[in-house]
């Protein structure tokens, strides 16, 4: 790697490529403290609740206190 490739202060953080090897190729702005564009949090963030639906088939997991 003869350079490295870092996002640019206050744009989405989304990366492409592999290997260390990567571009930042979305220049939306952000808000201090947010890491994507709305675009791109939409395919990285899952809602809890469908995270859980996907992990349980279907119907939401419970959790129970051990004592």
């Amino acid at each position: 790697m003869d350079s490295l490739s870092l996002p640019r202060p206050g744009c989405c953080k989304w990366a492409e490529g592999d290997a260390g090897n990567y571009t930042f190729p979305c220049s939306n702005r952000v808000e201090a403290g947010v890491s994507y564009c709305e675009e791109h949090s939409s395919i990285v963030y899952i809602p809890p609740e469908e995270r859980r639906r996907s992990r349980s088939g279907g119907a939401p997991m419970t959790f129970r206190r051990a004592a």
